[in-house]
């Protein structure tokens, strides 16, 4: 077991394993029948071998799914993508009974499991990521909410005088010492015709009355020669402090917001000097060269602690290190899980937004302008929305459910036709690196991802479309082997890819299952991704497939003909026909014209060509360049 453990320590970056074994591993505190941040040798315990299989004949669920995610669970704790649970549960409801055995081998923060604990299903969540599974495990194990709220009370009062010491300003009016809500930070750069240094700051800033049409400008003159300047092709020097915020007599729901004074410029100077306390231990693991990681080592943070500024990093650490030393294990886990919620919001990753807060994106991209937030204050927020989470809990779950940090290319030990029902939200392509981007997670940690089983299309570590396919092809064969016969897989799915979705397409055909149904998930609040990119689908795709114990042969005609023009065209206008509103994009915070949605347009194309056995050729770019010309 120790050499299993040694071999999933070591990270992406070709550092000696025995290095990273000094590091503190907190999660093996929590090991146990339930979890293992390794391979759960106690999976194969959890599945009653005297089940005895009474006839089972189910349709799929007929109907559309619209599930918010703007609730308790989500706001709980941030993961890259997430299924909301009400929608989940749904589908649970209607292909098994309580007491059933509900597999996800790509669980990731664990939603799956939510929603088979609030239906009496028992959960077992499989996922490579140590960081996925303990965030999964939190969300799995409730704790009594007023018991949580004691604990948090108990850690403010203990780093009030800290707070005070690393982000106190003085108020321009009263002279009261308060806590600051951020900083604000912006690089300099050089003017590529007169070599002059300006602050991006003072120039770019380009405030409006709606705060929400306030932006950064991409494009501006030259302060010193003039000269008309594009800011991405400017070279950086180093970081300026430019706004604080922070509330006080006068603030109301808004915080005041002014120019930094020489008090606060020296506590930042007093921090730098005096570096982190050495009693706090906080990881330095090495950034491996990535896809995403590449994007802050250019701009020399290549290093966990790097990517935090002094104060931020003795901050968190100091959160850090009280949430594993707390003597109570279960209020332990949750004050762990209280400070990963932090994430990337108290890094130098955190871009400045004119409408205040910061968010999670998946990159590690470095932005020219961030906002350095008050650590202790974001924890305070998120453990008010952990808090909520667990409010929700009005009796702790008794049905009992078991997490394994392991690939889903490998199931075992896992019997053969074993599980009732299969529900899963596997890697889309090269669209998120999760093991790149949990990288910051796993170093607070101590147990990294081992890449070598990922599903993803990833350059740096090798892997093609064709990688991709073959990784999916072994993950739906073993969910094949472990399902029961007629049950049913659901493969919650989205992609802008013609190559991604075929990929798809032909592992679950090489597997042996059949596509019986697709729907569409509307989740009401899309992720950043779709909120910003051109390039990205709107609604998700829930296929339903058939583990066939009749021979027949699966749905798939495996036709790869070009997508004739004339058929995207008569598609289009069919739907438009039928309902145009449907389809109109409208904007509620900015002012913009309303837009044809060409994403929605897109998923309903993938649903009925996939729904007609037609292998995907055409990407969302072609299709929307096909839609602009009708």
């Amino acid at each position: 077991m120790e050499n299993m453990k040694q071999l999933l320590l070591i990270p992406l970056a070709d550092q000696p394993s025995l290095e990273l074994l000094d590091r503190p591993r907190s999660l093996d505190r929590f090991a146990g029948d339930c979890y293992s941040p390794y391979p759960n040798q106690a999976v194969q315990q959890f599945i009653n071998p005297n089940d005895t299989e009474r006839p089972y004949i189910v349709i799929p669920l007929p109907e559309n799914l619209v599930a918010g995610k703007n609730s308790h669970v989500y706001d709980a704790h941030t993961y890259h993508t997430k299924v909301p649970p009400e929608a989940i549960a749904r589908l649970i409801e209607h292909y098994t009974e309580p007491g059933n055995l509900v597999l996800d081998p790509f669980c990731g923060s664990g939603m799956t499991g939510v929603a088979a604990l609030q239906t009496q299903r028992r959960p077992l969540l499989f996922d490579l990521s140590p960081a996925a599974t303990f965030i999964a495990l939190n969300f799995l194990t409730p704790i009594a909410e007023n018991l949580y709220q004691q604990a948090i009370q108990e850690i403010l009062a203990a780093i009030h005088d800290e707070e005070l010491k690393l982000y106190g300003t003085h108020c321009r009016k009263c002279s009261k010492l308060v806590p600051m809500e951020y900083m604000v930070w912006s690089y300099g750069l050089i003017c590529s015709f007169c070599q002059k240094e300006f602050v991006l700051w003072d120039v770019a800033r380009d405030e409006r009355a709606d705060v929400r049409e306030s932006k950064i400008r991409t494009e501006f003159d030259c302060p010193h020669c003039g000269q008309h300047l594009q800011k991405r092709k400017l070279r950086r020097t180093r970081l300026y402090p430019v706004q604080i915020g922070y509330r006080c007599c006068d603030s109301g729901l808004q915080e005041t917001q002014c120019a930094p004074n020489d008090y606060d410029l020296e506590i930042i100077a007093a921090c730098d000097r005096q570096g982190v306390p050495a009693e706090l231990w906080y990881p330095t693991a090495k950034l491996p060269v990535g896809v995403n990681t590449r994007q802050a080592i250019v701009h020399g943070l290549n290093s966990i602690d790097a990517l935090y500024t002094t104060r931020n990093l003795q901050a968190i650490a100091r959160l850090w290190d009280i949430a594993r030393r707390w003597p109570d294990e279960a209020l332990s886990l949750k004050l762990m899980f209280t400070v990963t919620s932090l994430y990337q919001r108290v890094t130098r990753l955190s871009e400045f937004r004119f409408w205040g807060g910061s968010g999670n994106i998946a990159n590690y991209n470095v932005p020219m302008i961030f906002n350095e937030q008050n650590v202790f204050k974001v924890f305070r927020r998120k453990a008010k929305t952990i808090q909520n989470y667990l409010a929700t809990w009005l009796h702790p779950p008794k049905t009992p459910f078991c997490i394994s940090t392991q690939s889903a290319t490998n199931l075992h030990p896992l019997p053969d036709n074993s599980i009732d029902y299969i529900f899963t939200d596997p890697p889309f392509g090269s669209n998120i690196n999760y093991s790149e981007m949990n990288y910051l997670w796993e170093a607070w940690l101590g147990v990294f991802t081992n890449t070598q089983h990922e599903a993803i299309v990833n350059r740096v570590q090798n892997k093609t479309i064709q990688s991709y396919q073959e990784l999916m092809t072994q993950a739906f064969s073993e969910m094949y082997r472990v399902l029961k016969p007629n049950r049913w897989l659901t493969l919650e799915f989205h992609n802008s890819s013609a190559e991604v979705w075929s990929a798809v397409q032909l592992a679950l055909a090489a597997s042996g299952f059949h596509l019986e149904l697709i729907q569409t998930l509307d989740k009401r609040h899309g992720t950043f991704k779709q909120f910003v990119s051109d390039n990205a689908v709107g609604y998700d795709l829930m296929l339903h497939c058939r583990k066939d114990t009749h021979g027949g042969t699966p749905v798939y005609s495996l036709r790869q003909k070009k997508t004739p023009y004339s058929a995207i065209n008569e598609f289009l206008e069919d739907k438009l026909a039928q309902n145009s509103d449907e389809f109109v994009v409208r904007y509620l915070h900015v002012k913009r014209q309303n837009e044809l949605d060409t994403r929605k347009l897109y998923s309903l194309w993938l649903k009925e060509s996939m729904e007609a056995g037609q292998i995907i050729n055409l990407g969302y770019e072609e299709f929307r360049r096909i839609l602009r010309r009708i």
